[in-house]
């Protein structure tokens, strides 16, 4: 680290500290129930990724322009509400979001104008933030699916289910090369990835089921990556963690802010040391509760969700994979751990595995359509099996490969590298 550098990083740090004072002042204007959620992102900003800074940042600058006679308006009915709710009497936390509070609100009769009137609020004080940052500039994004070889699909229908939103391909022969293209080649993502992100940016992520992508990682350092596999150690570990949580509101409350704080540096891989942003978001990931625990392929899809919501990244890969075949008298539903709890030896199943990954595939692009980043994003989910793939593009964008002949691996490599360079 140069000395120029060091000097940067205790100057942006004083930077940091005093625009979050600034942001906390500005938020204590906010009728009481609306404060939890704004302070506990700004508790956390340092395990922000860049774009979820630049969108909380939008809200206390909203607050900062509107003059306290606009803020009063906009916030009494919430006031009155409030009021009338008996919010004064609760035991409510204000800096952080808690399930105590949740049960608070929703136990109230006036839960569903609450969060309408929650909902006004922001919405147009994001909207004065938002005028206040200038435009920025649209770029093409990528977002590639891989259904290894492993995984026997039915070509027949594999692409059935995406609604015909985009066409289907043949690749010639070697479709599982072209990670290896993109990844290693000259002209690949990787040899580009100093002019997509640097360290701090995270706008190349690969999340794999398995192992194959982080292969490729230790030569790409903005890479924020991912894998299945080599977290069991630490999947393990917190899985028996999270089976200890109470069943009481309270007591969930204290351990899961217990399991966030954990030091759990012994079980966390090599490839994250030094990680902290992307190992919160790992903790942040196996909390909510949607399978990402025990289910390989759902890890990839709801990682490579969280991800496309949180970072905004311009460069998405999510490889599937194989996972082992659910075993009898034992629960899934309470994430048991199936190595654990039972002696029967694990059993692929190829053909459920098929099924989820090309399901849950199709889940990553819908996820990607609800943002307005991601109109320009090019998307492909390719068949390592079948050697085949289906491309979704923007208008007027889909590549002018005939259905009727097959294209080589090289030309779906330079075709995704010039959309990610125009």
């Amino acid at each position: 680290m140069t000395s120029a550098t060091m000097k940067e990083v205790p100057d942006k740090q004083a930077a940091d500290l005093s625009r979050l004072t600034l942001y906390r002042g500005l938020v204590a204007r906010l009728p009481v129930t609306m404060r939890p959620s704004v302070n506990q992102q700004l508790d956390q900003w340092e395990m922000l990724f860049p774009f979820e800074q630049k969108r909380l940042a939008e809200f206390p600058r909203g607050l900062e322009s509107l003059p306290p006679a606009s803020l009063d308006a906009l916030t009494r009915p919430l006031r009155t509400l409030e009021a009338n709710m008996g919010v004064e009497h609760w035991n409510f936390v204000q800096d952080s979001d808690t399930m105590g509070n949740a049960s608070l609100l929703a136990r109230s009769e006036y839960y569903a104008e609450w969060r309408r009137e929650v909902q006004r609020v922001f919405e147009a004080v994001n909207a004065a933030g938002h005028e206040k940052v200038p435009s920025q500039p649209r770029f093409n994004r990528i977002l590639l699916m891989i259904l290894p070889e492993s995984l026997p699909v039915d070509p027949t229908t594999v692409w059935k289910q995406w609604d015909q939103a985009g066409e289907e391909f043949k690749i010639a022969a070697e479709s599982r090369r072209l990670i290896e293209l993109l990844l290693n080649g000259q002209l690949g993502i990787g040899t580009r990835s100093a002019n997509l992100a640097d360290a701090e940016s995270s706008d190349l992520w690969l999340i794999d089921a398995e192992a194959k992508l982080c292969s490729f990682a230790s030569a790409l350092p903005a890479a924020c990556s991912l894998s299945y596999a080599i977290l069991k150690p630490f999947r393990d570990k917190f899985l028996a963690e999270a089976n200890t949580v109470s069943k009481s509101i309270q007591g969930a409350d204290q351990i899961l802010t217990a399991m966030r704080h954990q030091d759990w540096t012994r079980w966390w891989p090599a490839d994250l040391a030094g990680q902290a942003r992307l190992r919160n978001f790992v903790i942040d990931l196996f909390l909510s509760g949607n399978g990402a625990l025990i289910f390989s392929n759902a890890f990839v899809e709801w990682a490579a969700s969280e991800a496309l919501r949180r970072a905004r990244p311009r460069v998405m890969i999510a490889r599937f994979g194989m996972r082992s075949r659910p075993k009898p008298f034992t629960s899934i539903a309470i994430f048991e751990n199936q190595q654990q709890v039972s002696t029967l030896p694990d059993v692929d199943d190829p053909e459920n595995s098929a099924i989820d990954a090309a399901i849950l595939a199709r889940y990553v692009w819908l996820a990607a359509t609800r943002y307005p980043e991601y109109e320009q994003t090019y998307t492909l989910c390719i068949s390592e099996n079948a050697n085949s793939g289906y491309v979704i593009a923007p208008a007027g964008g889909r590549p002018l490969w005939s259905r009727e002949s097959s294209v080589t691996v090289e030309e779906v490599h330079k075709w995704i590298v010039e959309r990610l360079s125009a």
